[in-house]
């Protein structure tokens, strides 16, 4: 498959960048190359660690890591979003407590 060109934006806008992917490159592998070439945080400022989705600007649409370029339906010349995610996740403290309040009350 050949090289598309794509302008990826991080979620503000004001940082833009030109790239040339193949087009049947994974998504998740194009990101963890733009996260750092982009300067991008990889910790929210409380310290969660984050993770990023392209959002396709033409289609509207949420990227999956695991899609190609072009099985997302992304052609020369599209504008890919870098939308960030705090991953959440409970504290084990808390999922012991709660595992161990339903047992005692089964």
């Amino acid at each position: 498959m050949s090289d598309i060109n794509i302008e990826v934006w991080d979620a503000t806008g004001n940082k833009r960048q030109l790239v040339e992917v193949p087009a049947d490159a994974e998504v998740g592998r194009v990101i963890a190359v733009l996260i750092d070439r982009m300067t991008l945080p990889r910790n929210s400022p409380d310290g969660q660690l984050m993770s990023y989705k392209f959002h396709h600007k033409k289609s509207g649409r949420q990227l999956l890591e695991t899609d190609t370029l072009a099985g997302g339906g992304v052609e020369d010349g599209d504008i890919l979003r870098l939308q960030p995610e705090i991953t959440a996740g409970a504290s084990p403290a808390w999922f012991v407590v709660r595992a161990t309040a339903s047992t005692r009350n089964a």
